[in-house]
């Protein structure tokens, strides 16, 4: 189908810091040629921008004022077209394509003409999966943008939409306006924050498992804990004291009501009884007053109130009702969890987890015992792995060392009873890495291969058709241990189904930015609210952690992200 185009390239990029979009090189080729691939079918391309170094038979034209907006600079295109486009081609539908979109091709643009024709409509605006409208990736008649031109002097687009518009829904529509954008689009690994929320999404979890409320320490709510008994069950006195019936002075009568026991006779109007922290408060009793707020007559009889009028009663229920819900699905089970529970007569709790994970060492470059030989290296990463997994509440043990050999992976995937296998090393694409192919040959579902961070990015994550996990990590003990920070957190969210902890944003001193990467840094507290990273020491050993036990995960530069605490 013949049809001309107009593709925008002039915008002031003002979150990307200012820089020449059209001129961001993505896989090897400007944004700009990008789109000039996408409409290389059209009788004549028009760029509305600045002078560029483009070819020879592309129209190149300025809105004016520069920046003047997006419809100023199509009302630009549209009148060098006329200025060059004989009479008899100037009927042809007009493609609009901004140059920021690195995915767009031709046969996006081929879908809008398509559409175009079929609907009859003045226009067709492509949308992106999230149903936005993309006024730059479009294709129109050429009367109905002249006359939404000839109606409108505004800079917007939307404003140009006509009646009758059609929608097309598109792949390749996500387009660069950030940093973080550019970097998505150049290096198909996600950022560490993708990578958590690509996990919790998309692992199956474990099965519930119902155990006794002391049992379930480290493991999460699969249902929300409900109070099967009020609390306080009784009335009870808050404090030594004094349990009193009717308006004062009473007069003492006994015996003494001690906690742990009922509540003992009733008392009657005018009768007082000394009682216990704790202890039911007798039948007929009104109230429970402290001793610091009464006096006793010196015959001891009789009981008077000194203090406001206060009731110091812990009452039946006021804490909460039974069948309230005291804690959702979601929450990690931990001493306070189980407390409330007893203290709501729930005896056994419904939950996931705790996840169970064994850590495997692997390269036949690796001795475990003993004194390395020529051209062999002691693991110095398995056991810092192991000690960061348990302290994000993992149970874990040590499985040994796997060689290089994919027989030896494979049995000690199959025959694994945890829910997660580590394995340090052979995550590279090397001959002696094995994951991947020993992955591959067991149905793995592969959910991570790689993050956009340094160090700890070159990781696997996958599951087994029975459900097990693998983890790949680096094989230098920092990139290891930083990929345990960076992926364990989500694993077990995903795997258990608990509400993910908030975010703890820091500032962090003495750490430059990687451009373009998101970077994890050993830190330490500097005592003044913030913290300070480490020198740099390289991957190979943890001499950076020593007296910088924490890790932090600082954004590129120029991102908008703050640093976070990972450890």
């Amino acid at each position: 189908m013949r049809f001309d185009a107009i593709v925008l390239a002039g915008g002031r990029a003002r979150r990307l810091d200012g820089a020449d979009k059209p001129n961001l090189l993505v896989g090897g080729r400007r944004l700009i040629d990008v789109a000039l691939d996408a409409v290389a079918g059209a009788a004549h391309i028009v760029v509305v921008g600045p002078s560029r170094d483009l070819p020879e038979a592309v129209i190149q034209t300025r809105e004016d004022p520069p920046f003047a907006g997006p419809a100023a600079a199509v009302a630009a295109g549209l009148a060098a077209l006329d200025a060059h486009v004989p009479a008899p081609g100037s009927a042809r539908p007009v493609v609009l394509l901004a140059s920021d979109l690195p995915a767009v091709t031709a046969d996006t643009v081929a879908a809008l003409l398509a559409a175009l024709v079929r609907t009859g409509a003045p226009v067709v605006l492509g949308i992106d999966p999230a149903g936005r409208r993309q006024y730059l990736l479009s294709a129109w008649s050429v009367p109905a943008l002249r006359s939404a031109l000839a109606d409108h002097d505004g800079p917007s687009m939307r404003a140009l939409v006509p009646d009758g518009a059609v929608t097309l829904a598109l792949t390749g529509t996500a387009d660069i306006d950030t940093p973080a954008d550019h970097r998505a689009a150049t290096d198909p690994r996600p950022d560490p924050l993708r990578a958590a929320e690509l996990l919790r999404a998309e692992l199956t979890p474990l099965a519930v498992r119902t155990v006794a409320a002391d049992d379930a320490v480290g493991a999460t709510l699969a249902d929300p804990l409900v109070a099967v008994e009020p609390f306080p069950p009784f009335d009870a006195a808050a404090m030594d004291g004094y349990a009193v019936a009717g308006p004062g002075p009473w007069r003492l009568t006994g015996p003494p009501r001690a906690a742990g026991g009922p509540g003992g006779p009733p008392l009657s109007a005018g009768q007082a009884v000394p009682i216990a922290t704790g202890a039911p408060l007798p039948e007929s009793a009104d109230r429970s007053i402290r001793h610091e707020d009464t006096s006793v007559g010196e015959d001891a009889a009789m009981l008077r109130e000194t203090g406001p009028g206060r009731d110091d009663t812990r009452r039946r229920a006021e804490t909460w009702a039974a069948g309230d819900p005291l804690a959702p699905a979601g929450t990690r089970v931990d001493p306070a969890v189980c407390s409330v529970a007893r203290s709501a007569g729930t005896t056994r709790l419904s939950v996931r987890g705790p996840v169970r994970a064994v850590v495997y060492s692997s390269g036949d470059e690796i001795v475990t015992t003993g004194v390395p030989g020529p051209g062999r290296l002691p693991d110095t990463a398995s056991g810092p792995v192991a000690a960061a997994l348990r302290d994000r509440g993992v149970t874990t043990r040590l499985g040994g060392h796997l060689p290089d050999d994919a027989e030896a992976v494979t049995a000690a995937l199959r025959q694994s009873d945890s829910d997660l296998v580590v394995v340090v090393g052979g995550t590279g694409h090397g001959v002696a890495d094995q994951l991947r192919t020993v992955g591959a040959t067991l149905g793995a579902r592969w959910l991570l291969d790689g993050i956009a961070v340094r160090p700890g990015g070159s990781l696997l994550v996958a599951q087994l058709p029975d459900d097990t996990v693998l983890l790949g990590l680096g094989g230098n003990p920092l990139a290891a241990v930083a990929g345990v920070a960076l992926t364990v957190p989500a694993l077990v969210d995903g795997l258990t189904r608990s509400t993910p902890a908030p975010a703890e944003l820091i500032e962090v001193h003495g750490a430059d930015p990687h451009p373009r990467f998101w970077r994890v840094v050993p830190v330490a507290a500097d005592g003044a609210g913030g913290w300070s990273a480490a020198p740099g020491y390289g991957t190979g050993q943890l001499r950076a952690m020593l007296g910088h036990p924490g890790l932090a995960l600082l954004p590129p530069a120029g991102d908008l992200e703050k640093p976070r605490k990972l450890t």
